[in-house]
């Protein structure tokens, strides 16, 4: 009899999604100490105005504006060089996933991550500009290909009865992840002049956890089938996720799926594109897509607290988090459908 939820599972599915956590951490890490940065930049620079500083109480969060171009450029480019950072490396997610497997792509990129992770928390000690833009282009990188990845394996382990809601678990963990970076990004827990560094760089903390904990997470059966031909170790991995029962029913549908993939025209992105079977389930996923992206939600995540201040808000940075905890409760609605 099959078990379908196990232990296992649970701390798989748990394993994975630290990579979505760490995706949404990462993209919100940058907005609420967005000031106090800033300060840095222009000190790095030699454009900040210690005597205006002096005059205001040393407290510039809220009045100093950054005046100099270089300072809006460089901050401007921190931000932006995550998102092309994930755009570039997102083309390579299939490469990775066949070539190394799930498990062992998700070990690999966390060295990304990780790397990031140490040049944006040891800034101060450095150029921060210089190395706060490439944490954040490398950890774009990362955040590129775990974007494919943790969904990738979720979907391939978890039961066909609870696929949807886990799935939806990736989006769940980057909510969240979203939401810790605000609270802790607070000025009196990590956004201030002492310890920005450290709030950047625990972008990277999650990697850690999550490089331990893959090593004994099982690796997905259809990639060991369908890829590997490996009959005896899918068989295994099916075991160890959904507990001792007759894998014949599972074996037999990858089976069927690896005959109906083998029958198949390869097909890259230009033949997809130019392809007619497939333009209307393609107009359709890239419609839903440029929808969400349109929105406006990632100039949110990026800049809600300097919006905030702009609109007169009198604690922007409190906005931002009930920004956050919304986002939350209805994706929190979306699991509950599925």
């Amino acid at each position: 009899m099959e078990k379908q939820l196990t232990g296992t599972l649970a701390l798989a599915v748990f394993t994975a999604a630290l990579g979505s956590l760490q995706m949404g951490y990462s993209l919100g890490v940058i907005n609420a100490p967005q000031k106090v940065i800033e300060r840095h930049y222009a000190r790095s620079l030699g454009v900040y105005n210690e005597e205006l500083a002096r005059r205001e109480g040393g407290n510039t969060t809220e009045h100093e504006e950054p005046t100099d171009a270089s300072v809006v450029m460089y901050w401007s480019l921190s931000v932006a060089i995550f998102s092309i950072g994930g755009m570039a490396s997102s083309f390579l997610v299939s490469f990775v996933s066949d070539i190394r497997g799930r498990i062992k792509g998700m070990l690999f990129i966390n060295v990304l991550a990780i790397t990031a992770g140490l040049l944006m928390g040891l800034a101060k000690m450095g150029t921060p500009y210089l190395m706060v833009i490439a944490g954040r282009a490398i950890m774009g990188l990362y955040c590129g290909l775990s974007s494919g990845l943790v969904p990738l394996y979720i979907g391939e382990i978890s039961p066909v009865k609870y696929r949807g809601a886990m799935g939806a678990l990736h989006q769940l963990a980057i909510v969240i992840g979203i939401l810790i970076s605000q609270v802790i990004g607070l000025d009196f827990v990590l956004g201030n002049d002492d310890m920005w560094h450290v709030l950047l760089g625990l972008s990277g903390a999650p990697a850690i956890l999550q490089s331990l904990l893959l090593l004994v997470c099982p690796e997905s059966p259809r990639y060991l089938y369908i890829k590997l031909g490996k009959v005896e170790e899918a068989c295994k991995s099916l075991k160890r996720l959904k507990g001792d029962y007759d894998t014949s029913k599972d074996i037999a549908e990858m089976q069927a799926e690896k005959e109906e993939a083998m029958n198949e025209v390869q097909m890259s992105i230009l033949r997809l594109l130019r392809s007619s079977v497939y333009r209307q389930q393609l107009f359709v996923a890239l419609m839903m897509h440029l929808s969400q992206q349109f929105s406006g939600i990632n100039a949110i995540f990026y800049y809600s607290t300097s919006i905030f201040q702009t609109a007169g808000v009198g604690q922007p940075v409190y906005a931002t988090i009930g920004v956050g905890v919304i986002n939350i409760i209805f994706t929190l609605v979306s699991v509950n459908r599925h």
